[in-house]
């Protein structure tokens, strides 16, 4: 099975990449499909690949069970992984018949400093969208904090 470019290219990670730049990238990924309920990526595992999901939807949690959201054709998962090296924060399962490229993090960093004019464009894609992640989770931590009440102030 092949990768189907045009699937492909609609992440963001390859966003202002050409075609040709594009096609590269897809070279280092494997094309996988999984029936609903199967789990992709594993809570605390320590490797560093990426997947993009090309079809169907994968639900993400963190430990616990809580859902953190539902990723659906063009989303990257592991993102952070790549850039950290650290245990996987959160754990991903398809909730339908799901076709994803899963892409070794080690072969992509590699990839990404011997083409420093793509990996520039890739690292600048994943600076952006985590910064506006970053953004959101302050700006929802400052909303919790004027909610939250002080349990020593004493109000009748």
């Amino acid at each position: 099975m092949e990768i189907n470019l045009n699937q492909f290219k609609q992440n963001y990670l390859v966003s202002g990449l050409s075609d040709e730049d594009i096609a590269k990238v897809a070279e280092l990924a494997q094309l996988k499909g999984v029936e609903g309920g199967q789990e992709i990526v594993k809570l605390g595992k320590t490797d560093s690949d990426l997947y993009i999901i090309l079809d169907g939807t994968a639900m993400v949690y963190k430990q616990g069970g809580v859902l953190l959201g539902e990723r659906g054709p063009g989303s990257v998962i592991g993102e952070i992984a790549l850039l950290d090296n650290l245990p996987r924060s959160a754990y991903v399962v398809s909730r339908n018949y799901l076709t994803y490229a899963v892409i070794d993090g080690k072969a992509l960093r590699r990839f990404m400093v011997q083409n420093k004019d793509i990996g520039f464009i890739m690292l600048s894609n994943l600076s952006r969208v985590l910064s506006v992640r970053l953004r959101e989770a302050s700006q929802a931590i400052e909303d919790l904090q004027g909610k939250l009440a002080d349990p020593w102030i004493y109000t009748e």
